[in-house]
């Protein structure tokens, strides 16, 4: 009886198994076509949002404002940001460049539209949050001001974006734009998804289409050479690579001590990797009284980034925060910033 048991118990299993077997690629299938249909929806909204844009300035958003000294200023998606995230844009300051302090806190976060659903790469290493669409160089480019009048070939043949196969960028990096090339998820340099054989480009006139990466080079030659087209210097970019990865920041900031009569608060923000360990510490300051994810008055700023070798007493003790906290407050906020400092260190 005992081993007629035990062999019900062994067919169930089997069978258990086998069900499990037939329904996990279902399951998978499922899931990726609800996240090519978000990403869809991503493109479109960023489609509105560049046709909302054009109505407002008479153009397309300048693919970066770049000044004549090189100063890299804002790209792309920040000047679509009022029509996608008015509050991340309430919080820029557009005279200062995307690598500002002041801009820093924005920088950091991640803004749903400009990212594929289901990835973990949503940040660089070192904090940036991160897009995977990129755009057409000949439309988004150095301080350009295209407008859709250009485009020669029509808006239902001139592409704007796309979903990238890899080299995520920071969303508010001005250089946000990649020839289409001749064969998608060819690469992380590609356009594309490799797990969907294939990608998503958004057209001037608000159209979506999915491609195969069995489209002809013919077909994606003449989208990339669709008129009008940027010359060499006007798409220069940086020769850079962001490191991404499975990094997320935080989300309970670290609350540091001042004085009750000091107009400013401070806490800190950690980022890690998907193994707890510390990559980066920086410290914030923002009146008191203002928000951190509200529309609340100004966005925090950022004070101090701590790396391993940073010398933090010396830091604070030279930032505003040593007249903003009295000395056993700011011994304390060492001490604390210290600890963490130390997992940085032993991780």
């Amino acid at each position: 009886m005992s081993g007629q048991r035990w062999i019900a118990i062994g067919l169930m299993l089997g069978l258990a198994l086998l069900v499990f077997a037939l329904v996990s690629p279902a399951v998978f299938q499922s899931r990726e076509a609800a996240r090519q249909t978000q990403s869809k929806d991503n493109l479109k909204q960023i489609g509105l949002a560049v046709l909302n844009y054009h109505e407002a300035e008479g153009s397309l958003p300048p693919g970066g404002i770049i000044h004549e000294d090189e100063t890299a200023m804002q790209g792309w998606m920040v000047m679509l940001l009022p029509y996608v995230d008015d509050i991340a844009y309430s919080w820029l300051d557009l005279n200062e460049s995307w690598q500002s302090p002041r801009n820093t806190f924005v920088f950091d976060s991640a803004i749903p539209v400009y990212l594929i659903p289901g990835g973990n790469e949503r940040f660089t290493d070192t904090g940036f949050g991160v897009t995977q669409y990129l755009a057409n160089p000949n439309l988004f480019y150095r301080n350009s001001d295209v407008t859709f009048g250009q485009m020669e070939n029509g808006t239902s043949h001139t592409w704007m974006t796309g979903e990238v196969t890899g080299h995520y960028q920071p969303w508010g990096y001005p250089f946000n734009w990649r020839p289409l090339g001749t064969k998608l998820c060819e690469g992380p340099n590609s356009y594309g998804r490799s797990n969907w054989n294939g990608g998503h480009l958004l057209f001037a006139d608000g159209s979506v289409s999915f491609l195969s990466d069995q489209t002809a080079p013919e077909i994606l030659k003449r989208f990339a050479e669709a008129p009008p087209v940027a010359t060499e210097a006007q798409t220069a970019a940086p020769d850079r690579v962001f490191q991404t990865g499975d990094f997320r920041w935080e989300w309970q900031p670290i609350e540091l001590e001042s004085d009750s009569e000091s107009k400013h608060k401070y806490f800190a923000k950690t980022l890690e990797n998907k193994k707890q360990k510390l990559l980066v510490i920086q410290v914030f300051f923002a009146p008191k009284g203002a928000g951190r994810r509200k529309k609340e008055g100004p966005a925090p700023q950022l004070l101090l980034r701590i790396d391993s070798t940073t010398d933090i007493a010396q830091e604070l003790e030279e930032s505003s925060m040593s007249e903003d906290a009295t000395p056993a407050q700011l011994a304390a906020n060492v001490k604390t910033l210290q600890k963490l400092q130390q997992k940085m260190e032993s991780n």
